[in-house]
């Protein structure tokens, strides 16, 4: 079966339709929660849209009280899954290109979701549709599940399967982080870290987005002084100064985001600005704080662990906020299969004297390479691309964890780094062409196997 051949009649209309739904600022909104839409209205909207598309080519829909979207087709007893978001991480100021507006230069797209998800998302959808129309889906059934809260922990899939009782399928894949395929997704927690600590001068703290990224913008408003902006110039620190009256400052700190999952990769404001505080007001239990997180391992603070498989534990500042002699930091970290959350957890409390929130224990995933279902994935994808790289393990999660017999399959191609979670996130145009014919290639392959 040609796959690619098949597949090229929808190029056009998935680019079209990827710009449509990138528009749609799919960010979780508290203030438009209701019922039917329990993450806000721009995600509600966005899967509204893909439902009207997958209703329009005759396939069936499921709203899921607008906890995901599920699009299905075919008969048998044979499930094979896909399990996409629509949601996406909130934008920074610092984007070149419209970040809710696809754009396309020299063979980039750029927007927010291009990569993370809603790329791989459409190209999934137009992968199906392909089968449906030759004919392909055949003594099996396929459900494209559309997640509607995936980046802030994926209580979406959790109300899919424990709530509605959804079936579990035969086979499924997420298309939601890198190929040739992940076969082991290290353990991940988030947490509160609280300190009773007076930070001289510094009324209020405020920085960050989600807990799975690195803080790449933090405000301070602190009584002025010169001395201290002196240090931080001398010092060559990224930051701006606002006067906000005759005697307070607004200081802002500028870091370089980066996932949760690969934090060494970004540069946190939070911590650059706790560090160079301690440092100059001789804040002994401030500077040592800040250097220890900064070196993302956790060997700093005994807090690293390691496997073989799964590789060894990071620490991601990602929240920051202070007032009234109060600091809270919010940590993601990732751990491997040999460690569990509670010694972790426990370990970070003792070494910071901090109290620590509640948490929740997301158990660490690994797969055999010897499955049939990983073995049937790579073989599609290597016949689709001709590259034979070596499937491997990552610190990030994805829905795996949420499904049962599922790993992660794509859609960042070997070598390429898309800004998934960053400013100006992009994904080439050939590639997503590309990526409709590797999906349509591993459905088909699972609905033949037995």
């Amino acid at each position: 079966m040609d796959y690619f051949k098949i597949c090229r009649p929808y190029d056009s209309e998935a680019l079209f339709m990827l710009r449509k739904i990138i528009r749609i600022p799919s960010l979780y909104d508290a203030s438009t929660i209701k019922e039917g839409q329990p993450f806000g209205e721009n995600i509600f909207l966005a899967m509204r849209e893909m439902a009207s598309l997958a209703l329009r080519y005759g396939f069936e829909v499921d709203y899921c009280n607008g906890y995901a979207l599920e699009i299905s087709y075919g008969h048998g007893d044979r499930l094979i899954n896909i399990y996409a978001h629509i949601d996406v991480v909130p934008v920074s100021e610092k984007w070149i290109h419209k970040p809710f507006d696809l754009s396309v230069e020299k063979g980039k797209m750029y927007g927010r979701g291009v990569s993370d998800d809603k790329g791989p998302l459409m190209a999934s959808f137009y992968a199906i549709k392909a089968l449906k129309d030759n004919g392909l889906i055949k003594n099996y059934r396929v459900k494209l599940v559309i997640g509607g809260d995936e980046e802030r922990g994926s209580s979406c899939l959790e109300y899919y399967f424990k709530t509605l009782k959804k079936e579990q399928a035969t086979y499924a894949f997420t298309p939601d982080s890198d190929f040739p395929l992940i076969y082991g997704e290290k353990g991940i927690t988030s947490f509160d870290a609280f300190f009773d600590i007076k930070l001289e001068k510094v009324q209020h703290i405020n920085g960050g987005l989600v807990y799975n990224a690195v803080n790449d913008l933090t405000t301070i408003i602190m009584e002025k002084d010169e001395g201290f902006v002196n240090y931080l110039l001398q010092n060559k620190v990224n930051f701006t100064k606002n006067e906000v009256d005759n005697d307070l400052v607004e200081l802002k700190f500028i870091g370089v985001s980066a996932h949760g999952a690969s934090p060494q990769k970004g540069k946190n404001a939070a911590l650059i600005f706790l560090k160079h505080y301690g440092h100059y007001f001789h804040n002994e239990r401030i500077y040592e704080l800040a250097t220890k997180l900064i070196e993302t391992s956790g060997k700093l603070f005994d807090g690293y662990y390691k496997s073989k498989e799964l590789k060894g534990t990071t620490y991601c500042v990602g929240l920051i906020d202070y007032d009234n002699d109060k600091l809270k930091l919010g940590i993601n970290v990732r751990y491997p299969e040999n460690v569990d959350v509670i010694t972790l957890v426990n370990n970070f409390k003792e070494k910071f004297a901090c109290r620590i929130s509640d948490y929740e224990n997301g158990q660490a995933l690994l797969f055999s390479k010897k499955s049939p279902l990983v073995k049937t994935l790579l073989k599609a994808y290597r016949l689709e691309t001709g590259d034979h790289s070596k499937p491997f393990t990552i610190g990030g999660g994805t829905y795996s964890k949420h499904a049962l017999n599922c790993v992660a399959f794509g859609a960042t191609f070997p070598g390429d780094d898309t800004n998934m979670h960053g400013d100006d996130e992009w994904y080439l145009e050939r590639d997503y062409y590309r990526l409709i014919s590797i999906y349509a290639h591993a459905i088909h392959a699972l609905g033949k196997l037995k």
